[in-house]
């Protein structure tokens, strides 16, 4: 009797549904809804994050948003 083989799932095939629910209208209202809740509840932490993401990328390149 032969055995059947399990196909391995690769990370990429892991996600592949949630990318295809996130370009779903429903999947894009979804994901908003959830960011808009993340940036109103800490507002002073996603200040701070964004101060910081705002210094590497000039440190990167200082004309980057000119």
């Amino acid at each position: 009797m032969k055995r059947k083989r399990r196909k391995i799932k690769l990370v990429d095939d892991t996600f592949s549904a949630q990318k295809k629910y996130l370009q779903t209208e429903k999947g894009q209202k979804a994901s908003k809804k959830a960011k808009d809740k993340y940036d109103s509840k800490d507002k002073e932490k996603r200040r701070k994050q964004k101060r910081d993401y705002m210094r590497r990328k000039r440190a990167e390149d200082k004309n980057v948003w000119r």
